[in-house]
C-alpha cells in the first residue's frame, strides 16, 4: 500500500485551485508575483495579439567576447523553427510543407502555429503536439505558462483568457475526443503523469510474490488521437485514456511539471570536477546545517547526471530525443520504438523510426535536401537550439531590497545548495560555451527532501524522496513551483522544502536552513522573496 504521506503530499496537487499571480495586500512578507506582471506574461502576450518572445540567444563570452558562429546560429533559428512545429499524426496530413513557417493563413506567430500543423509523426498517446506548447513562459523555450485555449479564426478577433493548455487545447485540438483529468485544472500547471505503481488492465495495482506493488515510475501519456479529424487513415482508432480518476483514488499518481529549455547548453558545459569541487568547497558548511546531496549517475560511465527533476538525464541530446518519444509519441533515432504501437492508432504508412536523419533520394520527405540544415532529424535540431539558448536573464535593474535579498539569501544557507554560479569547461568545440560562468543557482546534486515532497518515483540513483536542485535563474519569471507545481507563491514553496522524518523518510535536508529563513525578521524575508524574483 502507498503509505498516507506519500498520499498527503500527491493529494495536495490535486486540490489545486486557481492560483494568485497578481501581488496581494501585505500582512507581512508577500511574494509579489511573476517579475512585470501577469500582463506580461506569454499566454497574455498572446491574448493581447503580441507574439511570445522567441529563446534568448546566449550572448558573447564575457571575457573574450566570442560570439556564435554563422552555422551556430543558423541551427538555433531552424531549432526554433523546428520546436514550435505543430504535428499531424500521419505522414502527409501537414496542412502546408512539412518543416515550413505557417504564413498567410492567419497564424499570430508562424513560427509557432496554433491551428495549422506543418509537422507529422505525433503518436496515437501524446501529452502535447508541440514542444513550445508546454515550453512557453516567459519565452519561447521556458516553463510551463498559459496560451490562449481558442487559437483559430474566431480566437483571433475574440480570445480567450489564456489558461492551462492542458485543459481545453491540447485534448481536443483537430477534435481529439478526451476526458482532461481533475488535476489537469483550468488555471493550474502542466501536469505530467506518472504511475507510481505498475497497473492491469483493469487498472489494478500489480504486487509480486510477496505482495509488494511493483514499481512503475514511468510517463502515462494523458491524450490519445481518437476522433481526430485531420486524419482519414485512422478512422476507426479506438484507443482509451488510462483510467487516471481510478489510479488517483488508488493514490497511485505523482505529477511533474515542465523545467524550462533555456541555458541548457551552458549547464552541459560544466565538468564533473567543478560540480564535485563547488560540493567539497562548501562541505563543512553543509555538515553543520545538516546538508548531504550526491551527484546522480550514469549507469554506464558513472559520470555526472544532471538534467530533469531528478536530474535523471545525462545530456540534452537523450532529453530531446526521449521528450519527443514520450511526450509527443514521435519515434526518433534515439527512442526508435512507439510508446503505443495499435495499428488502427498509427495509420499505414508511418515508418519507424519516423523523425530520422533525412537521407531519400528526391525531396518528398527530405523537407529540401540539399539545404544542410534539413539533413538533421528534428531532436538533433532541439539539441542545437538548447544548446545555444542564453540563460534566463535578471532584472538588469533590482530594487534595494533584492539586493539586500541576495547577502542573506546566502547567511541563510540557502546558497549552500542552491549554488550561485560554476565555470564550464575551459576548452570547448564552441568558444562562445569554453571557461564562462554559469549563474544557474544549482549544485546539481540530488538532495533527501523528505515525506512532504517524496513522490514515490525513482530514477537513476535518485531515491523517492530525492529531487535534484533546481537552477533558480528564471525563477522571477516562472507560474509556478516544486516539482509537482503545487505552488505559485515562493513564500510556500520555501517552506515545503521543511519535512521531519517520517513513512520512512528521513527529515530533509533543507530543515536548519528553513529554520534559518523562518526566525528572520519581516522585511529581510521579504528580501530573499524580492531577490529571488529578481532572477
Amino acid at each position: 500500500m502507498i503509505s498516507r504521506i506519500q498520499w498527503a503530499a500527491c493529494a495536495a496537487t490535486v486540490l489545486l485551485v486557481a492560483p494568485n499571480f497578481l501581488p496581494t495586500q501585505a500582512l507581512a512578507q508577500t511574494d509579489q508575483g511573476i517579475r512585470g506582471g501577469y500582463q506580461n506574461t506569454a499566454g497574455m502576450l498572446q491574448f493581447r495579439g503580441i507574439k511570445i518572445p522567441q529563446p534568448p540567444l546566449i550572448g558573447p563570452h564575457p571575457t573574450t567576447g566570442a560570439t556564435i558562429s554563422a552555422n551556430e546560429l543558423a541551427s538555433f533559428r531552424e531549432g526554433i523553427l523546428r520546436a514550435g512545429q505543430l504535428e499531424s499524426t500521419c505522414d502527409n496530413c501537414a496542412m502546408v510543407t512539412d518543416g515550413s513557417p505557417v504564413t498567410n493563413r492567419g497564424e499570430l506567430d508562424p513560427l509557432f502555429p496554433q491551428f495549422t500543423t506543418n509537422s507529422n509523426g505525433l503518436g496515437a498517446r501524446h501529452n502535447a503536439d508541440q514542444c513550445f506548447g508546454c515550453h512557453a513562459q516567459p519565452t519561447l523555450g521556458g516553463s510551463g505558462g498559459f496560451l490562449v485555449p481558442n487559437p483559430g479564426p474566431q480566437g483571433a478577433t475574440n480570445p480567450l483568457p489564456p489558461e492551462n493548455p492542458m485543459f481545453r487545447l491540447f485534448p481536443f485540438r483537430f477534435g481529439k475526443q478526451n476526458v482532461v483529468p481533475s488535476f489537469e485544472q483550468q488555471f493550474g500547471p502542466i501536469r505530467e503523469v506518472r504511475f507510481v505503481y505498475k497497473v492491469d488492465d483493469a487498472g489494478n495495482i500489480l504486487r509480486d510474490d510477496n505482495g509488494n506493488p511493483i514499481p512503475d515510475g514511468g510517463v502515462k501519456q494523458l491524450w490519445v488521437v481518437k476522433g481526430i479529424s485531420n486524419d482519414p487513415t485512422i478512422p476507426n482508432c479506438s484507443l482509451r485514456q488510462p483510467d487516471f480518476a481510478k489510479q488517483a483514488a488508488n493514490r497511485n499518481v505523482a505529477f511533474r511539471i515542465p523545467l524550462q529549455m533555456l541555458g541548457l547548453g551552458l549547464i552541459e558545459s560544466i565538468q564533473d570536477r567543478e560540480i564535485l569541487a563547488r560540493q567539497a568547497a562548501a562541505a563543512s558548511q553543509r555538515q553543520a546545517l545538516g546538508i548531504g546531496g550526491r551527484p546522480n549517475r550514469s549507469g554506464n560511465d558513472g559520470t555526472i547526471t544532471r538534467f530533469g527533476w531528478k536530474a535523471q538525464n545525462k545530456s540534452i541530446t537523450i532529453f530531446a530525443g526521449e521528450a519527443y518519444n514520450v511526450e509527443m509519441g514521435i519515434t526518433n533515432e534515439v527512442f526508435p520504438t512507439a510508446t503505443e504501437e495499435d495499428p488502427g492508432c498509427q495509420g499505414p504508412n508511418k515508418p519507424e523510426p519516423n523523425d530520422v536523419t533525412r537521407m531519400d533520394a528526391d525531396d518528398k520527405n527530405n523537407q529540401a535536401f540539399k539545404n544542410p540544415l534539413h539533413i538533421m532529424a528534428d531532436w538533433m535540431q532541439f539539441q542545437l537550439l538548447m544548446r545555444f539558448t542564453d540563460g534566463p536573464r535578471p532584472d538588469p535593474s533590482p530594487s534595494q531590497s533584492a539586493v539586500n535579498g541576495q547577502a542573506l539569501f546566502t547567511s541563510v544557507g540557502c546558497a549552500l545548495c542552491h549554488t550561485p554560479q560554476m565555470q564550464t569547461a575551459p576548452v570547448m568545440n564552441s568558444p562562445v560555451l569554453q571557461n564562462r560562468p554559469v549563474r544557474l543557482f544549482s549544485d546539481l546534486l540530488v538532495h533527501h527532501m523528505g515525506a512532504g515532497l517524496a513522490d514515490g518515483i525513482s530514477q537513476g540513483g535518485a531515491g523517492p524522496d530525492e529531487f535534484r536542485t533546481t537552477p533558480l535563474w528564471g525563477v522571477g519569471q516562472r507560474m509556478f513551483f516544486l516539482h509537482d507545481g503545487r505552488t505559485s507563491d515562493l513564500l510556500e514553496a520555501i517552506s515545503t522544502h521543511y519535512s521531519g522524518a517520517s513513512g520512512g523518510y528521513p527529515a530533509s535536508e533543507a530543515n536548519a536552513v528553513v529554520t534559518r529563513f523562518q526566525s528572520l525578521q519581516v522585511n529581510e524575508k521579504q528580501a530573499i522573496l524580492d531577490f529571488l524574483r529578481s532572477l
